[in-house]
This record gives C-alpha cells, sequence and structure tokens, in this order.
C-alpha cells in the first residue's frame, strides 16, 4: 500500500474519533448568546451602529440573532436583551449580579470618576448614596414638598403662552414647546436645588428671550450635550485607548470642556447656599437640596463632601430637565396626531376642577385617571432612556441559557420590549385605554428600570410632567401646523428626544379665557 492510499485509510479511521472529541469539546465549552461576524479589534463598530439612535439599530439586530444576543463594541463584549422575560431574568432574577456598571471612559470623565449614583458600582459606597437620595433628596414627602414651586412654574409657563393671544385680540399663537418645557422644567428643579430662578428675571416670571441669562443659555446646552455624549451612547467610548488619546473627532476635548464648566458652575451653587447658611439656617421645613446636603456635610464632613454633592446636583438637573421635557413633548406629539384623545383628557380635567375654573394642582393629578394613561402611554412607546442605563455583570452568570462572562456589558432593549406584539396589542399604536384598570397588569412596562438600580427620581419626573401636561391641555386648544402629521422621528443619544422639535399652534379654551388673563 502507498503512502498515500494509507494515509487515506488513516483518515477514515480516526474522522469519527475526531468528530466525536469535538463534539465534546463543544459540549464542554460556554455557549454564548449568537451574533454576527465581530472583527479584530474594533469588534462590530464597522457595522456603523451608532449613526442612527442606537436602540433601533439593536431592535433590527434582534431581529435577526433574537432577543439575546452578543455584540463587541471594540474590546467590550456586550449582550443586548429584547424580551420581557430575558429583563426580568437580568433585573430580577440576576439582580445582584447586574447591578454594576460599565466604567465607560467619558463617565470617568463627566461623572466624576464614576461617583454618581448613576455610574458607580453596587457596592457600600453606592448604597450610602442611595440611601441619602430616597430617604433626605428624592422622597415622596421632600418632592410634596415642593409641589407648590412646580406649581408656581407651571403658571408662569401658561402665563407665558397666554400672552401673544391675547395681544390686539390675536387668539392664535404658535409656539417650539421643547424651549418653553425647558425653561419650565429649569426652574422648577433650580427651585427645589437652590432656590434659584433661570427665566422671567426680578419676580416678573415673563420669560421672553431678552430675559433668558447667559447661565441659563449655557445650562441648556450643557445638558444637550451631556446627554448625547453619556450612557455608551457614542464610538468614542469603545475606540483602542490609543484612539482616544489622539482625540478622534475631538469628543475628549467636549468631555473635559464639560467637566471644567459643570464644576465651576455646580461649585458655585454649593458656596452660595453654604454663605445663606451660615448667615442664617434654612427653615427645617423647607430646605434645598443643596441645603439639605450641606446639613449632612456639618454633621458629618467625610459623608457628604462637596464631590458628592456636585454629583447629586448635576445628577438631579439633568435628568429632571431633559428627560422631562422630552416625555411632555412626545405627549404632545401624540395627543396632536390623536386629538379625540386630547378631547377626552380635557372632559376629564374639566370634570375634576369643576367650576369657578382653576389651574389643576399636584394634589388633582391621582384623581386624573386618563392623563395617567395618556403619561404611561407615551412613556411606553418613548421610553425616557430607551437602552437604561448600561449594567455590567459583576461574575459570570446564565442569561436565557447564554453563558455571561464577568464583566459582559449588558444593553436592556426597553424600547423594543415596550413594542413587543408578544405583549401588547397593536404596539406601534397610541392606545392610552391600554392602562385603564387591570388592561396592563403582568406586562412588562419599566420605562425606570426595574431593580436595585431603579431610577429614583420616579415621583418627581410624573409629579412636573403631570403638571406640565395636564396644564397645557387644560388652558388651551392645540393643532398641528399644517394638515401633514407631526414628525415622530427620534433623536440619537443616552435619552430618547425628538429629532425634529415640536411646533403646534394654540388659543386658549372658551372656558379658561377668564382665568388665564388674571394669571
Amino acid at each position: 500500500m502507498d503512502t498515500s492510499n494509507a494515509f487515506a485509510v488513516v483518515t477514515l479511521l480516526l474522522l469519527p474519533l475526531l468528530l466525536a472529541l469535538a463534539q465534546l469539546v463543544r459540549r464542554g465549552s460556554p455557549q454564548y448568546p449568537p451574533g454576527p461576524m465581530a472583527l479584530p479589534v474594533i469588534g462590530h463598530l464597522h457595522l456603523h451602529l451608532f449613526e442612527r439612535p442606537l436602540h433601533r439599530t439593536l431592535a433590527c439586530l434582534a431581529a435577526r440573532h433574537g432577543t439575546v444576543f452578543q455584540l463587541w463594541f471594540g474590546s467590550r463584549r456586550v449582550i443586548v436583551v429584547s424580551s420581557a422575560d430575558a429583563a426580568k431574568e437580568c433585573l430580577a432574577t440576576l439582580d445582584v449580579a447586574f447591578a454594576n456598571r460599565p466604567r465607560l471612559p467619558s463617565g470617568r470623565i463627566l461623572s466624576y470618576d464614576w461617583t454618581t449614583m448613576g455610574t458607580s458600582n453596587y457596592g457600600p459606597y453606592w448604597r450610602r448614596v442611595r440611601r441619602i437620595t430616597v430617604t433626605h433628596i428624592l422622597s415622596v414627602h421632600w418632592v410634596q414638598q415642593f409641589a407648590d414651586v412646580h406649581e408656581r412654574e407651571t403658571r408662569a409657563m401658561v402665563r407665558g403662552l397666554y400672552r401673544p393671544t391675547a395681544r390686539n385680540g390675536v387668539r392664535r399663537a404658535r409656539v417650539e414647546l421643547k424651549s418653553r418645557l425647558f425653561e419650565l422644567l429649569m426652574n422648577a428643579m433650580m427651585g427645589m436645588v437652590c432656590a434659584k430662578r433661570y427665566y422671567g428675571c426680578d419676580g416678573k416670571e415673563n420669560e421672553t428671550e431678552a430675559e433668558v441669562s447667559e447661565e441659563a443659555r449655557w445650562f441648556r446646552e450643557m445638558v444637550e450635550e451631556t446627554m448625547e455624549l453619556s450612557g455608551a451612547s457614542t464610538v468614542w467610548d469603545f475606540l483602542p485607548a490609543w484612539a482616544r488619546w489622539l482625540d478622534v473627532g475631538g469628543v475628549g476635548r467636549r468631555l473635559w470642556r464639560l467637566r471644567e464648566s459643570r464644576t465651576k458652575f455646580l461649585q458655585g451653587l454649593i458656596e452660595e447656599q453654604r454663605k445663606e447658611m451660615e448667615n442664617g439656617p434654612q427653615p427645617q421645613a423647607r430646605k434645598t437640596m443643596i441645603g439639605v446636603l450641606l446639613t449632612l456635610q456639618n454633621e458629618d464632613p467625610d459623608a457628604c463632601p462637596d464631590n458628592l454633592i456636585r454629583t447629586m446636583c448635576i445628577s438631579s438637573l439633568e435628568a429632571g430637565t431633559s428627560t422631562s421635557a422630552d416625555a411632555v413633548e412626545w405627549a404632545m406629539s401624540l395627543l396632536l396626531n390623536n386629538p379625540g384623545a386630547l378631547a377626552k383628557a380635557q372632559e376629564e380635567i374639566d370634570a375634576c376642577v369643576g367650576q369657578p375654573a382653576r389651574l389643576i394642582e399636584a394634589a388633582d393629578l391621582p384623581k386624573l385617571q386618563y392623563l395617567w394613561c395618556i403619561i404611561m402611554e407615551t412613556l411606553r412607546l418613548y421610553p425616557p432612556t430607551p437602552l437604561l442605563l448600561p449594567h455590567e455583570s459583576a461574575n459570570d452568570c446564565t442569561v436565557s441559557g447564554f453563558h455571561v462572562p464577568m464583566g459582559t456589558m449588558l444593553l436592556v432593549n426597553t424600547f423594543a420590549i415596550h413594542r413587543d406584539p408578544e405583549i401588547w396589542d397593536r404596539p406601534g399604536s397610541f392606545m392610552p385605554e391600554r392602562f385603564l384598570g387591570e388592561n396592563s397588569e403582568g406586562k412588562m412596562f419599566n420605562p425606570f428600570g426595574m431593580g436595585r438600580r431603579r431610577c429614583p427620581g420616579e415621583n418627581l419626573g410624573t409629579q412636573m410632567v403631570g403638571l406640565a401636561l395636564g396644564t397645557m391641555i387644560q388652558c388651551f386648544n392645540w393643532e398641528r401646523v399644517g394638515d401633514d402629521l407631526v414628525d415622530m422621528t427620534e433623536g440619537a443619544g443616552l435619552t430618547i428626544p425628538k429629532k425634529v422639535p415640536l411646533e403646534a399652534f394654540y388659543e386658549p379654551r372658551a372656558s379658561m379665557a377668564n382665568l388665564l388673563s388674571k394669571i
């Protein structure tokens, strides 16, 4: 037998053994989630994942690879979860395993070395910050103490909207809504944080362009830039270290500039409050956020240093202005495209308030069931953070039968889960009634996250959104600009802003005209 024939015989004899060995090796190896083919060094960044809203891109990939799949953002392993069952497994069953946050380079810069509650890892430090937040800063009792501040700023916004309609008998006016909402929410949040107003100077509460301070303009630009660059929303976070050092695209310079200006702004607020407290203590019944934290600092300087006060204030200010303004803008866009729901909400508010007419108050919100349904349906369709904040596995674990190694970044596509046809009837349609009664019980609805890392500002956010949206619905009739439906295209970033800002026509409702003229 020649050599070639001998080799062929040996190969045929050994082939079954080799196949059996390969199968045993596969069985002994962990099974990772499926995903598209990755390239060395850059992983899947060549797929241009960040060129459109990331939650949309990931939803398309889930349709191809399954509701639990794996990507590589550069050298960082990422699993993406797009089903209710897998999300519950990660955020409830495996709550502790996924309670960490990935240490992204942008977070090191903007969150002061990952020391904010939203970016710090699960452990003693996070528990201390969380305890201060839920006990002293964002408790239901503390939020209710500032209900009159929210009501005052809502009145100021309504007054600013009404005045153009009262001039020279002009009843109808046009408004770009996001700017008005940001003014309202910034004043409300600053009133809680440090008892200051940035729009409507000298107590006039007349938000004209001339009265907007440079600091207020800067703050809005800062918040928008922060949301654009934060939370795994840009490719810069996943570039190799040498590429970040070269600062391709200038993102690093923008981040450091943001950090420096934010630090200066926040420390200025702290020093102002510190001087006021030295001149005389704030009333115990109504301390600002900085006042509460400085009181804790006086009791234990190490437990509440200035750096912690800065991180807690900036987290509250950014989340309380940007995400709440986005939510109201989305809700108004949906109502303009669905005028029947707008009319139904007006009828409910009229019945609740009665005669003589008055503006709704925070105490009225629990009675306005349909208004809450509108808010919840808006948050279902356009959750404030469509991928939540990214989580990271603290140890090896198993998700939906797949092996997830320690240090894997987890993205939960809440946007996709909220539109899953297996959970929701007509998931792409605006149907507030789906939240009436027991219709939504047992369904996966988590716009604020789940488990230990659930957003602690939920009560504050829903109160401000409810007051702003309810008052605009109560006081004015609203119409689209033109015959076309409102453009509902989403923008990119950590949150979910509208790509095209909402503009609308409005005019005072006849039943509210007398009241509005006296505000």
